[in-house]
C-alpha cells in the first residue's frame, strides 16, 4: 500500500466534504491568500502548465475522473465549483504536477459539469508547485490542508493561481 499519496477515498470525502461546507462563510471581504499571486511570468512556467493541460485533457468528462478514483468531496462551492477528489500528499515530495489531488468542476447552465481547474493538496505547510506556496488552511473553515488551485480550464482575473474563480458561478 503507498501510503504517502493515497487515503481511504471514503475519509478523503468526509474530511474535505465537512471543511469545505463551511469555506463559503467566509466574509466576502476577506482578503485573498495571494492578493498579487506570484507564480511562472509570462513564458516562464507555461511549458508546466501546458504539461498539466495535457495530463487532465481525459477528465474533462467526468465519468473518466469518476473511473480514476475522483469523488465528490463537496457541494459547489461559490467561485469554485464541486470539489473532485483523489488524495491528499503527504509531504511536498509526494507532488506530481500532472497527478492533482482534485479536480473542480463547474456547473454548465443547461445541466451536466464543465472542468474549470486542478487542485493540489498537502499536509505538508512547505509545499509549492510553479513556484507558488500552497494556501494555508483557511482561518475560518475550509480545508484542513494546504491547497493550490491552477485555474488552467476556466480564465482567472484574479489569476492563475488565486484560490476563487469570480467567473465560476453555482448557478
Amino acid at each position: 500500500m503507498h501510503t504517502s499519496r493515497s487515503i481511504m477515498p471514503a475519509v478523503a470525502a468526509v474530511t474535505t466534504a465537512a471543511a469545505l461546507a463551511v469555506l463559503g462563510a467566509a466574509p466576502v471581504n476577506a482578503e485573498p491568500p495571494h492578493a498579487t499571486p506570484p507564480g511562472p511570468s509570462a513564458g516562464n512556467g507555461q511549458a508546466e502548465l501546458a504539461q498539466v493541460r495535457a495530463a487532465t485533457a481525459a477528465y474533462h468528462d467526468l465519468e473518466a475522473a469518476i473511473a480514476d478514483g475522483y469523488i465528490r468531496a463537496s457541494e459547489c462551492v461559490p467561485n469554485m465549483g464541486y470539489h473532485y477528489q483523489r488524495s491528499i500528499a503527504t509531504t511536498a515530495a509526494d507532488l506530481d504536477p500532472l497527478a492533482p489531488e482534485i479536480l473542480v468542476y463547474a456547473p454548465q447552465a443547461g445541466g451536466g459539469m464543465r472542468l474549470v481547474a486542478v487542485e493540489y493538496a498537502a499536509w505538508d505547510p512547505a509545499a509549492a508547485l510553479f513556484g507558488v506556496p500552497f494556501d494555508a488552511p483557511h482561518p475560518a473553515g475550509g480545508p484542513p490542508f494546504h491547497t493550490l488551485h491552477a485555474w488552467i480550464w476556466q480564465a482567472n482575473p484574479d489569476g492563475m493561481f488565486d484560490p476563487t474563480n469570480p467567473n465560476v458561478s453555482c448557478r
